[in-house]
């Protein structure tokens, strides 16, 4: 256990890798107690999320780039697949920047900016300042809640809530892009 406790850092950057093109629930569920624990480094976690969803958003927009439709359309329905594009095409990168500080399902991201061939400076520049921005801004938070609320006492239940909604908002996302 303490070796895994000792690389927290690196799964990290790993859960933030692979949530950036995967269906997994938000970052916040593990950078949430990682501030916690440490509230002192909540710019270091942010940049390694940052430094994460950069390189699984370049995975994300290459795959797409390449395979087109065939990865989308399983994201994604036919009428969902247009209305994204229109937007991407529209609103280019003020709708990664939007999408990457709010919760909507972020993951698709990486996907439509390489399906609408959206260029990938733009795209990776965005995605990762906006991940920075929503990470940096969290962990800022509880950096100074941290000396109002004893999170010894109050971080487990924290977390667990954080946790569940978290569960929740991945299963709502699993249902609402399944039934449209």
């Amino acid at each position: 256990m303490d070796l895994l406790y000792g690389y927290r850092e690196l799964g990290f950057i790993i859960y933030a890798l692979c949530k950036a093109f995967l269906p997994l629930p938000s970052l916040e569920v593990l950078l949430i107690p990682l501030c916690v624990d440490a509230p002192q480094s909540y710019l270091q976690f942010a940049v390694e999320g940052a430094v994460g969803t950069w390189i699984g958003g370049t995975i994300g927009y290459g795959m797409a780039k390449r395979s087109k439709e065939k990865i989308i359309s399983h994201l994604l329905s036919r009428k969902q697949i247009e209305r994204w594009e229109m937007l991407m095409k529209k609103y280019g990168v003020f709708a990664v920047f939007i999408g990457g500080i709010t919760p909507i399902p972020d993951f698709i991201l990486p996907y439509l900016a390489g399906f609408s061939n959206m260029n990938y400076i733009a795209f990776s520049l965005t995605d990762s300042f906006s991940r920075f921005l929503r990470s940096w801004l969290i962990g800022y938070s509880i950096a100074q809640a941290a000396d109002i609320i004893d999170f010894q006492v109050y971080g487990n239940l924290l977390c667990l809530l954080v946790l569940i909604g978290g569960i929740l908002r991945w299963i709502k996302g699993r249902y609402f892009i399944a039934n449209e």
